[in-house]
């Protein structure tokens, strides 16, 4: 299957696996969302031709697509660690490798006893030789080889899994040098046992064939941390005789060490029959290179992605952190709540504290749903269950919810809702969910027996969007936080909130490709805006496509 990773940009460190084709980049896609507000909503897209071959244009996007820096025009094959640049986010393709066998090891085994290839060291060179860069005595052989190490480098320099690495190293070795057949042997550690990562075979007719090489050889070049070429021939007592080389499967081999942290932690091995090829000391020494490189991209994969679980890790925590303080706080008005109910069940005289108890219990059970509500909610991404829904319809069933506690705090709840609204598309749970964020929001904030909350709708024909408002007239926020008040787990209460209310409530809006924003005044109140579309077609294209750059209308008035 293959993947795309964000190396750079907002979403940097996320890896995405698809098999569906086609499959959309764009910022509201289901198959590759990128958050990314450079990123179109749907900005490229990915088609597979045929045998694990995958196809890349631009979708007219606002800022381009771009291939290894260069702006499509086009479709374009890709390949493995290829470099897509969507905006300001940089995505590294992980696509099926093009030769060999996909996703198989082949037959490979090492002859411990070096019976079946009596193979033997002709030429070594050390992996740390200064002479490995410039391998030989001509310019061009010198020139050409830098080619090489750059075009690794840059390849590599992006790919962070293992697996994938290898991959490319081995097509970049093929590419350049004369190979029938390959394999890289890594190890987890000094004590374990050497696993084959990558097995090659240019022929595929071939790939059955077991692969078998001796273990004197692996192990020379892992002890003496040097690379090697080697022959099966020179101990071979039929070469002796004056044989046909290609008769008898002669094969010219190298094998070099990878190493990473001064330590060797593997081996690169092709080879090619004798009658074919028979590898030189300037080929031993770009190998080797190529050896030396490998294990600086792998150590460097393993530090990224040491630091990426640092990094969950950390985040796993703070968001333990934000929400336990909501929950603790809520359990702490629970077992409030519980001993007043308790102490009037035990003393009928105070059956009205009892009451009270019970009231409080209720609210906070709300609390509880809408927490966790929130959690699942911001948790994944989801395709709203839409059906036909009158909004107004649903801001009354929040009123008859919210009233007792409206009630109870002293504060007003008012409605003014456009009777000629029309019933829109929309999944009415969810956006259940974002009025009474908004609502809890503000009835937490405005002061007893002062504070005012009114909802209002009202429908935009010419852009054909449906408008919600809620605004109060609570303590309002403060311009340098307004940036701010949509990001998971940010919350203006300290330890009174999760933070998750206002994410959650962007989210689904998104979800329904609307828009929500904010106007408050610092002392006198907030307004959140919500628009969302009408038009049955004008939505099913924006869920297609993901919430991007559009052309409708930003104003806030009604």
């Amino acid at each position: 299957m293959p993947t795309l990773y964000v190396s750079q940009g907002s979403d940097k460190g996320r890896t995405f696996e698809f098999h569906d084709s086609p499959a959309i980049i764009g910022r509201n896609s289901l198959d590759i969302p990128i958050t990314d507000n450079t990123v179109s909503r749907r900005h490229s897209e990915l088609v597979k031709k045929h045998n694990e071959i995958w196809m890349i244009r631009d979708l007219n996007s606002a800022n381009g697509t771009y291939v290894n820096g260069v702006k499509l025009s086009s479709f374009l094959e890709l390949k493995q660690g290829d470099q897509i640049r969507c905006g300001g986010s940089l995505i590294v393709f992980g696509g099926v490798r093009s030769s060999g066998i996909p996703g198989e090891l082949g037959g490979l085994r090492i002859d411990s006893e070096g019976n079946l290839i009596e193979s033997s060291i002709m030429t070594t060179v050390p992996t740390m030789d200064d002479s490995v860069i410039i391998a030989g005595p001509e310019t061009s052989n010198a020139v050409g080889n830098l080619r090489i190490l750059y075009e690794l480098s840059t390849a590599i320099s992006s790919i962070f899994d293992h697996r994938q690495l290898l991959e490319k190293v081995m097509d970049i070795i093929f590419d350049n040098l004369p190979s029938d057949r390959g394999f890289v042997l890594i190890r987890e550690n000094e004590t374990a046992e050497l696993e084959p990562v990558v097995v090659r075979y240019r022929n595929k007719e071939k790939s059955s064939e077991e692969l078998t090489v001796s273990h004197t050889i692996v192990e020379h070049a892992i002890r003496n941390n040097e690379g090697v070429i080697c022959s099966n021939a020179m101990r071979d007592p039929r070469f002796s005789k004056g044989g046909s080389v290609q008769n008898y499967g002669i094969r010219s081999a190298l094998c070099v060490p990878i190493t990473a942290r001064n330590n060797t932690i593997g081996v690169i091995y092709v080879d090619t029959t004798v009658a074919t090829h028979t590898y030189a000391s300037e080929q031993l020494r770009l190998l080797t290179a190529i050896g030396f490189q490998t294990g600086l991209a792998l150590e460097n994969a393993r530090l990224y992605q040491a630091g990426v679980k640092a990094e969950r890790l950390a985040a796993a925590g703070e968001t333990i952190a934000y929400i336990s303080h909501g929950i603790k706080n809520i359990l702490q008005s629970l077992q409030s709540a519980a001993d007043m109910v308790e102490m009037g069940l035990n003393d009928n005289t105070k059956l009205p504290i009892a009451k009270k108890g019970w009231s409080i219990l209720q609210r906070n059970l709300t609390k509880v749903q809408n927490l966790v509500l929130n959690m699942l909610a911001f948790s994944k991404n989801r395709r709203p269950n839409r059906e036909m829904t009158q909004l107004n319809h649903l801001i009354i069933e929040i009123f008859d919810m919210l009233g007792g506690q409206a009630d109870e705090k002293q504060i007003g709840l008012f409605s003014d809702l456009d009777d000629q609204l029309p019933a829109i598309a929309i999944d009415p749970n969810g956006i259940q969910q974002v009025i009474l964020n908004l609502v809890l929001n503000a009835m937490e904030v405005v002061k007893a027996q002062e504070g005012v909350i009114t909802i209002k709708t009202a429908y935009d024909s010419e852009a054909q969007e449906v408008l919600l408002a809620v605004t109060d007239n609570g303590p309002g926020i403060k311009p340098d936080q307004l940036t701010k008040i949509f990001k998971a787990f940010h919350s203006s209460k300290g330890h009174g909130g999760t933070g998750l209310g206002l994410a959650v409530v962007k989210k689904i809006v998104e979800e329904h490709a609307g828009k929500v924003t904010v106007e408050s005044t610092f002392g006198e109140g907030t307004t959140f805006i919500i628009r969302i579309p009408s038009n049955r077609e004008i939505l099913d294209s924006s869920l297609t496509a993901g919430p991007g750059t559009d052309s409708r209308s930003d104003s806030t008035s009604f």
